[in-house]
Formats: C-alpha cells, structure tokens, sequence
C-alpha cells in the first residue's frame, strides 16, 4: 500500500508539476466559447488575452503587471494564481488530474463577491 502511494504522489508531482513549476513551460490556447476568448500561454512566460474571432489583443499579463504569483501543485491536481492591478482582478488557472486538457478559471474582480467560474477548453 505504500509502493502504491509512493507511486501515487509521483504521478501527481510529475505531471501536476509539469504543469505548475514553471509557467514558462506551459504552452498552448485555451478558449472560453461563452466570451469569446482566448488565453495563451506563451513560451515567454506571458499570459495573452485575446478576442477568439477577431486574434484582437486585450491584454498580456507578464512580469510587469502581475503580482502574487502562486503555484500549487497537490493530490487533485495544479493550480497557478496572480492578481493584476491594471484590470482589478485575480485569475486562479486549474488543471486538475486527468487526462483532459481543459482548465478551470476563476476570475475574481475587486469590485463584487461574485466570481467568474469556467471550464477552459484547450484548442488545437
């Protein structure tokens, strides 16, 4: 039973820390159909928001606009946090353990206690 967990918690550091280490490691679009949106992670480190139909930047979370930059990686899965002064908001992205690609977000404003929760769904 301990091999078991032993090899258990691998797993989970394995591939959640793949995806939580370093943010420059993660790569790829994700959209988010219900706003037209495309979060891409660059390999630069840089989070780019953009308009799904139109490519139309929003705008690019990086180093001089974010803070609190967390990573988590746990039993359920990996998670990246940061807040961003210029849009009054924090992001929280999730990957939870499975072999699906999508992500959860969570997008908290500073103006209502309502959060902005969905499913992000990866695009090839």
């Amino acid at each position: 039973m301990k091999k078991l967990a032993a090899l258990l918690v691998l797993s989970v550091v394995t591939c959640a820390g793949l995806f939580a280490l370093d943010l420059g490691d993660i790569k790829g679009t994700w959209q988010d159909a219900q706003w037209d949106a495309n979060w891409t992670f660059s390999a630069d480190g840089a989070i780019v928001l953009t308009i799904a139909s139109t490519g139309e930047t929003v705008f690019t979370f990086n180093d001089n606009n974010v803070s609190d930059f967390k990573y988590n990686v746990n039993m359920k899965g990996a998670s990246i946090s940061f807040y961003c002064g210029d849009t009054h908001r924090s992001y929280t992205f999730f990957k939870g353990l499975s072999l699906k690609t999508d992500l959860d977000m969570t997008v908290n404003p500073d103006w209502t206690d309502t959060d902005y929760e969905t499913s992000i769904k990866f695009k090839l």
